[in-house]
C-alpha cells in the first residue's frame, strides 16, 4: 500500500479597509487591521484517495462561493468537489460573505476569496511529501458556556448579562472536547494541525479586522512547537455556545486580552494531546457526500402583514424590530425547501463530519456518541451556510437563535436530518 503524503499552505484573504464586516445586525465597516485573515489548506493523499480541508478566517461561506472555489480546485489540482471541505471559523471581525440585515457582501471580494482558497489547496498539493499522521481528543471545559438561559419570567434569553438576578438556569449543554489531527514529516517536523473546538468566537473591537482567537491559537501553537507550520482551528457545534461566563465577568477588559487568553488555553491542550498521539504513515482515506432537503419556516399571514406594515413605516435608520420585519418578508419570498450538502471523511479510525450551519451543541454530542469511528469530530459552517440549527427543544424554548431571518430559517427537524445523514455516511465507511 502506498504511504501517506501530505502538504499544507495558507493564503492571505484580508479585505481592504472599508469592507462591510459580518456578525452584526447594523452595518459596520472595517477601519483597522489587528491581524491578517487566512485560508489554510491541508491536502492528504494515501495513493488512492486525495482529500483537502480548507479552514478560512470568515464568518461563513455560502454554497455558491464554495462551489466556485471547489470548481477551481478540481480544475487545477484534480481533487473532486465531494472530497474538498471548505469551512469558515466564524470570526465576527471579517468581511461579509452573505447578505443579512444591514450587511452587504462585495462580489469582488467573494471572487477574490474563492480564488485564494483554490490557491491555498494548489500550494498545499504542490508541497505534498511523505508524512505521518496522528489524532486525539483533549478536554477543556473552562472556555465554553451555553449562552441560553431560562429567566424568571419563563422566557429563554441569549446572553442575559453578567450576574443578572433573573437568571434561573442554562438550558443546554457544552462540549469540552478539543479534537486534533496532527500531520508531520517522516522525520517528525510539523506540517499541519487541524484542531476542532465548539466555541462560537471570543470577540474583537467593533471595527477591526481580526481572525479572532482562531488566528491567535495558531500563533500560540507555533510558539509552543517552536516551528512554523499551518495551524488550523475549526469550529465544532457551537450555535448556542460562547465564551461568556455570566457569573464571573473577565478581570482584564483590555482589547484582545480575553481572546489571547482563550487562544493560549486551547493551544496548550492541543499541544498536550499532540505529544501523546500515536503517529503512522499507513492511513487509509475515504470521503463521501450526500444532499438533504430541509423545510423552510415561513411567517404566518398575520405575521407577514404585520412585518410588511412595520417595514413600510421604517425609519432611515431602522430599529432591530424593523430589520427583523424585513428579514421575515424576504424569507417568505424563498422556496419552501432548502437543499444542502452533508459530508464525511474517514482518516484511519478518525471520522470528520462537515455540517452547514450554526449547529446547536447537543447535535454534536449526539452525533459523536453514535458514530462508529473514534474519534469523530464535526466541523460546522462547512460547504454552505444554512443559518442557526437549533434542536426541536430549542425551537420550543424560543430565543434569538430561533427568530425567523435569513440567519435562522430551517424547519425544527433540520438538525436531526443532518445528524441522520452524517451517521449514514460514517457507517458506510465501516460496512463491509
Amino acid at each position: 500500500m502506498a504511504k501517506l503524503k501530505a502538504g499544507a499552505a495558507q493564503t492571505n484573504i484580508t479585505p481592504p479597509l472599508g469592507a462591510y464586516l459580518a456578525g452584526s445586525l447594523k452595518a459596520r465597516h472595517a477601519t483597522e487591521v489587528h491581524d491578517e485573515l487566512h485560508a489554510k489548506a491541508l491536502v492528504l493523499d494515501d495513493g488512492t484517495t486525495q482529500i483537502a480541508f480548507v479552514i478560512c478566517d470568515v464568518i461563513c461561506i455560502p454554497r455558491e462561493v464554495c462551489h466556485a472555489a471547489k470548481a477551481l480546485i478540481a480544475e487545477r489540482v484534480g481533487i473532486p468537489v465531494e472530497r474538498v471541505l471548505i469551512a469558515g471559523t466564524h470570526t465576527h471581525s471579517a468581511p461579509a460573505m452573505k447578505p443579512g440585515f444591514e450587511t452587504i457582501p462585495n462580489q469582488g471580494y467573494l471572487d477574490f476569496f474563492s480564488a485564494r482558497v483554490a490557491d491555498a489547496v494548489q500550494l498545499a498539493a504542490g508541497r505534498a511529501q511523505p508524512a505521518r499522521l496522528g489524532y486525539g481528543v483533549g478536554k477543556e471545559s473552562r472556555c465554553v458556556f451555553n449562552r441560553r438561559f431560562r429567566m424568571k419570567d419563563g422566557t429563554v434569553k441569549m446572553n442575559p448579562g453578567y450576574n443578572n438576578p433573573d437568571i434561573v438556569e442554562t438550558v443546554g449543554p457544552t462540549d469540552p472536547d478539543i479534537a486534533g489531527l496532527f500531520v508531520e514529516t517522516i522525520e517528525g517536523q510539523p506540517i499541519a494541525v487541524l484542531a476542532n473546538y465548539a466555541l462560537h468566537y471570543v470577540g474583537a473591537p467593533g471595527h477591526m479586522i481580526s481572525a479572532d482567537y482562531f488566528g491567535l491559537f495558531a500563533e500560540e501553537l507555533q510558539r509552543m512547537a517552536g516551528a512554523g507550520f499551518v495551524a488550523m482551528l475549526s469550529n465544532g457545534c457551537s450555535g448556542d455556545i460562547n465564551n461568556i461566563n455570566v457569573h464571573h465577568p473577565p478581570m482584564d477588559r483590555r482589547p484582545f486580552a480575553q481572546t489571547r487568553k482563550v487562544a493560549r488555553i486551547v493551544a496548550a491542550e492541543v499541544w498536550r494531546t499532540w505529544q501523546t498521539a500515536p503517529m503512522t504513515d499507513d492511513v487509509p482515506l475515504s470521503a463521501a457526500q450526500t444532499e438533504i432537503t430541509c423545510g423552510i419556516r415561513k411567517p404566518t399571514s398575520a405575521e407577514l402583514a404585520e412585518s410588511e406594515a412595520k417595514w413600510a413605516n421604517a425609519s432611515d435608520d431602522p430599529t432591530v424590530d424593523e430589520l427583523y420585519a424585513r428579514e421575515r418578508i424576504l424569507v417568505n419570498e424563498w422556496e419552501d425547501t432548502r437543499t444542502t450538502p452533508i459530508q464525511a471523511f474517514r482518516i484511519g479510525d478518525c471520522g470528520i463530519v462537515a455540517l452547514t450551519g450554526e449547529i446547536f451543541c447537543q447535535f454534536g454530542i449526539d452525533l459523536k456518541g453514535a458514530s462508529p469511528l473514534n474519534p469523530t469530530f464535526i466541523i460546522e459552517l462547512a460547504n454552505d451556510y444554512t443559518g442557526y440549527v437549533p434542536t426541536p427543544l430549542g425551537h420550543e424554548h424560543g430565543g434569538y437563535e430561533t427568530w425567523l431571518a435569513r440567519s435562522s430559517y430551517l424547519a425544527p427537524d433540520a438538525g436531526g436530518q443532518m445528524v441522520d445523514a452524517a451517521l449514514e455516511l460514517l457507517n458506510s465507511f465501516t460496512t463491509p
